[in-house]
Order: structure tokens, then C-alpha cells, then sequence
């Protein structure tokens, strides 16, 4: 039965994020057909300041609505990170009208001015100079990759403007030399395009690795050197396990080519579930290479993205290489595609890389037991070599609420890799507690954030049967239900004064792009130097962003969940948990973003602020929750992993043994 809560709730999102579409309304709250029939027609009715959706996504979005006006002169004084973005807001404001501004800033610009209206009492129109600068702080040096905005632009100032946008290309520096704005909007360009394959030489020594390091890598060249052996090695965050993992592929693949040279099953396949982590993959063996006098001479292959995707071109290369000591670094999707593709040319590559495949390396393995990896395992496995699977990961376990059985997804990792590697002898039974001690990993100190902020869960979300697609469902009501101005606000009042503090550096995980984007906007506005990553974010745009960042140009960094992974800056002194999440293996993926410590370029302790939210009767462990009931456990990873399979298999052996 739809109730007046569920009104207010509904009204109050679309009014704060702009629009939301009939699934999400009905995924959100939990509405069925007659339920959600009975909200439109609460919502639609003559008065109100929601209107019918487009026609293709349904939904709800917010009318238009008068407000106060203010005169340009007033309002919010955005604090600028470079000269360049002031010059483009104050072009922009002098060339495009209010509705142009309005437009294109969007669901922004209605954030910010429902923050206003929390804050006031006064629901306040934005003035063309708060519309320009959220404009330039949503876009960056990306601005004219939106058409609506070079279209606005061109006419403005009379002017055609390129039908596609190449950043950094003759025809962008051309047109932002004519519309009159700074250089810097042209664009960063993507860069010259990488060579799809290297050879490398070895040259000089590289330093130690840590006596923890050395005993996972030892235990790692064991299971690589027996053919067909599976494990998974789990160090935390930071504690370098692709160092490892890379030092142990070049022990394998040089004893290995100086015993069986020109035989098959003896390349390497790495796989790396984005293209960031297999760019940081491939600078990693190329710095381990370039830097060591003890390996073997190497073929290292792009095999991600836009490298190497004409295999009848590259066929007779790769045929080549693979028979030399290789490693070929793909993405899972990539390389689950390729085994599949049946024309004549893709056939021979396929039958040449499965051949040539004797290692697979499966960085963030927490994610192995998904189809993709799971069919890259199974044709590999029909081999007539026997393929050795190692795995790299800071969290051995997933589907962590699976009702009564909550260590079936662990299993599952187990059923794979069979076995789990981790510096026992050299850490000890809780491997974090001695990191931190040693200055490999900082201390995290957690303190809270009360929001005040009341989350209602739908009641169609069974507690007692809770699958991994319900975890992923249940992440995305809890992001639409906390993107909301007065949680942004109280989040706000509790960061700015550490946000201040010039030896700060704080990462903030919103709920959402538009939470980020808006957390940005308001940091802005009271003088902190912010910046914004989201998925809309050019690859060249985010390094700009984050090498900002890392020097201290900008002080918080906000996004919502791209910084996940494949991200290091080591100096990082706060980060702020705004994104609810029932994953644990999420909220230590987040986590771990600020735990490098001294040792290796990173600090002593990190804060982590958890914003905490009132959930009214009962709701699944929240990932904070989980991740400090095992943190003041001190539950080891063999304990985590293993769980009741390995006391069971003890058993067994003990009674055989009798």
C-alpha cells in the first residue's frame, strides 16, 4: 500500500536530483504496478512541481520553477584551483543567457539550489556567474566535449565548431581560439597511443622486497612452478602484491625458458578487470624489468582496448612472441570474447593463445567466480598443458549476506583457487595490525558522521535470502535514498574545518556523481580548494586531476566510486565514507585508498569518517559494520577464507590418518 512516507520521499528525491525514471522510482521504494499507478496520480495532480518523465524512461522529473532572483553581483564566490578556470567561467557568463546556463548545468545547478533552501529558508535562483562556474567545475578542461555546450558557444560567437571533439587536435585549439576562451579547453590529449607490444632487457638491481613480500612471492613460485596449481594471494591495500606477483612471473618465466625453451605453455596471461589496472600492470613489469639484471629478456603485450584488435594483423607477431618468454595483459571481457570468436583468423589466435598460456594471473580475484573468468578458466583448462591460476587480491571472500549460508560465495573463491597464500611466518596471524607497526600500512582511526538521515528499505528486500544481485540493488536504493541536500549539508559542516588544514588531504566517496559534483561546488564556495572525478571523465583529464591532487593544488577529492581501485596517492589523511554500502568488499576497497603508510611514501594513520544513517527495523550489515566487527576480531584471512571447509578437510584427514 503506497503511504504518504513514501510521497514525501519520492517528491522530495525528484526535486533534489531532477528526474528519476520509473524503474528506479519502483526499484528504489519497492512499488508494484497498482502501488506506482496510485503515486502518479498523487504527483501529477494540478499544482504540484513534478511533471510526467520522457516518454521512453517514465518517471518523474521537477517543473521549472520561479524563485528569488538575485543581481549577478552576489551569490557564491567559487574558489578557483587556476587562472584558467576563472577566465572560462567569466567567458561563459558573458556569452550564453540564463536558460543557455541553466540548461546546460543541469541536475547541478538544482542541487545546489536545494542546499541553498535548507540552509536559508529561501528557495534562490542561481545567478549566471554560480551557473557558469558549476558549468567549468562539472566539465573541466573537458568543456566542449559536450555538443549542447561548442553549439551554444559557436553561436554565440558566429563561429562553426567541430562536429566531434579531438582533444588536443588542431581543430579544438582552432575553435577555442576563436570563441576566445583560455588554451586549456582544447583539451588534454589522450596521448600518443602506446606500442601494443615491447621487448624489454634487464639492466640493474632493483631494490629488496620486504621479508613479508619475499615469503608470499616464495610461496607464489611454488604454486607456479607445479603445473596446473591454483591459490590466491592476499596482502591489504598497499602492501605491494603486484610487485610480488610480477618478481614471481619473472622467476617462473626465466627458470621456465631456460629449461623448456620454444615449448609450449610458457607465456602469461594477466588479467585485469579495467584499463587502468592493466596500464598499471604493464608499468609495473616494465619497471621491475627495466630495473633487474637477474630475469630473462621479455615480450610484454597490450591486449586491452584499443591495443592490438586486428588479430589477422598481429597473428604471425603474436605467434612469434608467444613462443619467447611473454606476458600478454587483457582485460576478462576482452579475453572471454576472444576465445569465443569463430572466423578463420580469430581461430588461429585463439589456438595460438591457449597453446602459449601456461600462467594466468587474476588481479582483484575477489571477482573470479563471475562468468567471464569463469569460462577463460574452463577453456584454458582444455589445454593439453595443465594451466597454473594464481589469484591477487586484498579481500579473498564476496557475497558476504547470502542469508543462511553467508560463506557460499567464499567457497565458490575457494572451489577455484583451492588454496589461500599469506605471510604467516613473517605477519603473524593478523597480517594488518603487523603492517602498521612496521609503517607498511597506516592505522585507520574511525570516527562518525551522524546524519541525521532516516533510511526507510523497501519491504520487498528479503533479510533472510539476500543474493549478490540484491547486494548491487541494495547499494543503488541506498545511493538514490542519501543523495539528498540536508545529509550533503551536515556531511559539509563536519569537513570543512579539516578541510582547512592545508596538511590535509581528504577523498570523499558520495552516493552519486551529482552528490560529488555538488560537494564540490559547495567546498568551492567556502574557499577549499576541491576537484571532481567521475566516469564521464577523460583518461588524460583524470591523471591532470589526480597529479593536482597528489601535489596538493587541490585539498578534497571528490568522486563517487572511480577511485575504487587503480588509484594511489599515498599522502592521503582523510577519507570520508559518504556512499552507504552493504559490501565489505567494497568499503575495504575504499578504504584501503588511504592505508599506505610511511614506509612506502604513504602516513601513520588515516581518519576515516563514516557517515551514519538511521535504519529504521532491521537491515543488512553495512560494510563500516562488517569491516570493524573483523577489525576488532583481528580474524585472520586463513580464518576468513577457509571458514568450516577447512576444519571439515582437517577432520577428514585426521580420521583417514587413524
Amino acid at each position: 500500500m503506497l503511504t504518504d512516507e513514501t510521497i514525501q520521499e519520492v517528491t522530495q528525491s525528484v526535486l533534489e536530483q531532477g528526474r528519476l525514471s520509473k524503474a528506479e522510482v519502483r526499484e528504489t521504494w519497492g512499488l508494484g504496478e497498482v502501488e506506482y499507478a496510485e503515486l502518479q496520480s498523487a504527483l501529477l495532480r494540478k499544482g504540484t512541481s513534478i511533471q510526467s518523465g520522457p516518454p521512453r524512461t517514465g518517471g518523474f522529473e521537477a517543473k521549472p520553477r520561479r524563485g528569488t532572483v538575485i543581481d549577478d553581483s552576489q551569490g557564491d564566490q567559487i574558489c578557483v584551483l587556476a587562472a584558467w578556470e576563472q577566465q572560462a567561467r567569466d567567458r561563459l557568463e558573458a556569452l550564453l543567457s540564463k536558460p543557455q546556463l541553466e540548461r546546460i548545468s543541469g541536475v547541478l545547478q538544482l542541487a545546489i539550489r536545494q542546499v541553498r533552501k535548507h540552509q536559508t529558508g529561501i528557495d534562490r535562483v542561481a545567478n549566471k556567474p554560480e551557473m557558469a562556474a558549476a558549468v567549468v567545475l562539472q566539465h573541466g578542461v573537458d568543456l566542449f566535449c559536450d555538443s549542447d555546450v561548442r553549439s551554444m558557444v559557436a553561436v554565440a560567437c558566429k563561429v562553426k565548431h567541430p562536429k566531434k571533439w579531438l582533444p588536443g587536435k588542431a581543430a579544438a585549439v582552432e575553435f577555442v581560439q576563436a570563441t576566445g576562451f583560455p588554451a586549456e579547453l582544447a583539451g588534454v590529449p589522450a596521448g600518443e597511443k602506446q606500442p601494443d607490444f615491447e621487448y624489454l632487457e634487464p639492466r640493474f638491481s632493483l631494490r629488496r622486497l620486504e621479508d613479508f613480500q619475499l615469503e608470499v612471492k616464495d610461496k607464489l613460485s611454488t604454486t607456479l612452478n607445479h603445473s596446473g596449481a591454483h591459490a590466491i594471494v592476499t596482502l591489504p591495500t598497499g602492501a605491494g602484491k603486484t610487485r610480488v606477483a610480477v618478481e614471481s612471473v619473472g622467476d617462473w618465466l626465466t627458470k621456465r625458458h631456460e629449461s623448456q625453451p620454444q615449448e609450449e605453455g610458457g607465456a602469461v596471461l594477466w588479467l585485469a578487470h579495467t584499463e587502468e589496472l592493466c596500464e598499471q600492470a604493464y608499468a609495473c613489469f616494465k619497471q621491475v624489468w627495466e630495473a633487474s639484471s637477474h630475469v630473462c629478456s621479455l615480450h610484454l603485450i597490450r591486449f586491452w582496448g584499443q591495443y592490438t584488435q586486428d588479430l589477422s594483423k598481429h597473428q604471425f607477431d603474436l605467434r612469434h612472441f608467444l613462443r619467447c618468454p611473454s606476458v600478454l595483459i587483457s582485460t576478462p571481457h576482452r579475453m572471454a570474447n576472444i576465445l569465443a570468436v569463430h572466423s578463420r583468423e580469430g581461430d588461429a589466435v585463439v589456438d595460438d593463445l591457449k597453446r602459449a598460456i601456461g600462467v594466468l594471473i587474476i588481479d582483484e580475484a575477489h571477482r573470479a567466480a563471475a562468468p567471464s573468468y569463469r569460462s577463460i578458466i574452463s577453456e584454458l583448462k582444455m589445454n593439453e598443458h595443465a594451466v597454473s591460476v594464481a589469484g591477487l587480491t586484498a579481500t579473498p571472500f564476496r557475497m558476504e549476506y547470502l542469508g543462511d549460508d553467508p560463506e557460499e560465495g567464499t567457497r565458490e573463491l575457494r572451489a577455484i583457487f583451492g588454496r589461500l597464500i599469506e605471510p604467516e611466518r613473517t605477519l603473524g596471524c593478523n597480517p594488518r595490525h603487523t603492517l602498521q607497526k612496521i609503517g607498511v600500512l597506516a592505522e585507520p582511526k574511525f570516527e562518525d558522521i551522524d546524519t541525521t538521515t532516516k533510511i526507510r528499505l523497501p519491504n520487498t528486500i528479503d533479510l533472510d535470502s539476500f543474493t549478490e544481485e540484491d547486494i548491487e540493488r541494495l547499494d543503488r536504493i541506498l545511493a538514490k535514498k542519501t543523495d539528498i541536500a540536508q545529509r550533503r549539508l551536515t556531511i559539509l559542516d563536519r569537513l570543512l574545518p579539516i578541510a582547512a588544514d592545508e596538511r590535509n588531504a581528504i577523498l570523499y566517496f558520495g552516493p552519486s556523481v551529482n552528490d560529488a559534483e555538488c560537494m564540490t561546488y559547495l567546498l568551492r564556495s567556502r574557499g577549499i580548494a576541491a576537484a571532481v572525478i567521475s566516469g564521464n571523465t577523460r583518461i588524460g583529464s583524470r591523471r591532470r586531476i589526480i597529479d593536482d591532487f597528489k601535489r596538493g593544488a587541490s585539498r578534497v577529492l571528490c568522486n563517487c566510486e572511480v577511485l575504487t581501485t587503480g588509484f594511489d596517492a599515498p599522502q592521503v589523511t582523510h577519507v570520508v565514507m559518504a556512499r552507504p554500502t552493504v559490501s565489505r568488499v567494497l568499503y575495504e576497497q575504499i578504504l584501503g585508498r588511504g592505508l599506505r603508510g610511511p614506509k612506502f611514501g604513504g602516513t601513520e594513520t588515516c581518519v576515516v569518517l563514516n557517515c551514519i544513517d538511521t535504519y529504521p527495523g532491521e537491515h543488512p550489515p553495512l560494510g563500516y559494520e562488517s569491516f570493524r566487527r573483523v577489525w576488532e576480531e583481528e580474524v585472520s584471512c586463513r580464518d576468513l577464507f577457509n571458514g568450516e571447509v577447512a576444519a571439515r578437510e582437517s577432520l577428514e584427514l585426521m580420521l583417514q590418518t587413524n
